[in-house]
């Protein structure tokens, strides 16, 4: 099914990227846009330009590296908890601590997903916005 001369798979999305390195970042739009997305995106690696972020604007999803050293994965959770507490929230990184998992995950993380799987990241962006969007 096209509609407007583009495969109905395409989708605009809105990134808010919390890493260290924009580089990494730059990796993880890289993925979302093979996977068939337009990206808008932006790189924080604070608490308080996560802040900024969150108050400027509507994210559609939030990426969360857990290897930043001054702003874990489980400190932007806790932003995402008490700014926007319906925008999904996944994190990628390659190390993180099982009880860290459980503890994400009770506090509404929707995925966790190590960063060699990241050609995996659009799938599960996808999945999880439709699921999103099914329950509205």
């Amino acid at each position: 099914m096209k509609q407007n001369g583009e495969d109905a798979r395409m989708r605009s999305i809105n990134v808010l990227i919390v890493e260290e390195f924009q580089y990494i970042a730059d990796l993880n739009v890289l993925e979302l846009k093979r996977g068939g997305f337009t990206v808008h995106s932006r790189y924080v690696s604070s608490e308080v330009s996560m802040c900024e972020a969150l108050e400027e604007q509507e994210w559609d999803i939030i990426l969360s590296d857990n290897a930043t050293p001054h702003f874990n994965a489980m400190q932007a959770l806790a932003v995402r908890n008490r700014l926007r507490q319906k925008t999904p929230f996944i994190i990628v990184s390659e190390d993180i601590a099982p009880e860290s998992i459980r503890y994400a995950m009770k506090n509404r993380c929707c995925a966790y997903l190590l960063k060699e799987n990241l050609h995996q990241l659009a799938i599960l962006v996808r999945k999880i916005l439709e699921s999103q969007s099914d329950a509205r």
